[in-house]
């Protein structure tokens, strides 16, 4: 019995450690938008962000950037080539923009692996810069927590890969008759905690980390009980994944609809 009860103290602190702020241990910079049109795609970019979180500058500085975003119209040239060096001697990645790529140009991809290009006629394609923004930096919850814009790919990425590993972890706990439900829960907080994070602090305050842990490990029984109740007319590996992958959803939907209604409240 006390056996079972250090077990279970060990798992809330544990839980509550996982969904701690990571905006609040990881502060981030900025994003340095520069080059032809930067004024409009930084106004684009921070739509809703945090004061200085969205800067334009000429020529651009790494300094206390999280990212660079420098639009470009035509080939890369010996400007790029520098700031590549620089902000690679430091760790900063960053983000291509071109305009209106034609095929006889030289391929940004030669100076880094983030690259969105730009057609004729259609404006700056705002989401897709967004998703290569979070995709390049070593932080992108805290970074979302300051430009809102960011919010939507931090949070679609965050539970894609919390369900592919939760639907794994109860394939593989099936066959290894292993218990599966730590390691799932586990996930789950850690995509809770990405989610909460992105959200910022407004969308944070109404739901404290001791509420998020308690009710995702209430759930994780809940949700045992479930796949055990279901491995008795399907194959278990299915009906472990089936429940994971599902509860898992439910967890993030319920999440974004409490923030949702933090946002809208007075």
């Amino acid at each position: 019995m006390r056996a079972g009860l250090t077990a279970v103290a060990l798992e809330v602190r544990e839980a509550l450690r996982t969904v701690q702020d990571k905006k609040a241990r990881d502060p981030v910079g900025a994003v340095v938008v520069s080059g032809t049109l930067a004024e409009q795609l930084a106004r684009e970019l921070g739509v809703g962000a945090e004061p200085g979180a969205v800067v334009v500058r000429e020529p651009p500085s790494i300094v206390g950037a999280e990212v660079i975003v420098r639009v470009i119209a035509g080939d890369p040239g010996e400007a790029e080539d520098r700031l590549v060096r620089a902000a690679d001697a430091v760790g900063t990645p960053v983000v291509f923009v071109q305009l209106w790529p034609q095929a006889n140009w030289r391929a940004p991809f030669v100076l880094s692996p983030f690259v969105v290009e730009c057609r004729a006629g259609e404006g700056f394609p705002v989401a897709d810069i967004a998703r290569m923004i979070t995709r390049s930096v070593a932080n992108p919850e805290a970074l979302a927590g300051r430009v809102p814009v960011l919010e939507r790919p931090v949070e679609s990425s965050a539970v894609a890969t919390a369900l592919a590993r939760v639907a794994l972890l109860g394939v593989m706990g099936a066959r290894r008759k292993a218990p599966a439900r730590p390691l799932i829960t586990l996930t789950q907080l850690r995509m809770l905690s990405s989610l909460r994070a992105a959200e910022g602090s407004e969308g944070r305050s109404e739901l404290p980390p001791a509420a998020v842990a308690g009710a995702t490990l209430a759930a994780s029984y809940a949700l045992r009980a479930a796949a055990r109740a279901a491995g008795r007319v399907l194959p278990t590996p299915v009906a472990n994944a089936a429940i994971a992958a599902g509860g898992t959803w439910a967890l993030a939907e319920l999440l974004r609809r409490i923030q949702a209604r933090g946002r809208s409240s007075p």
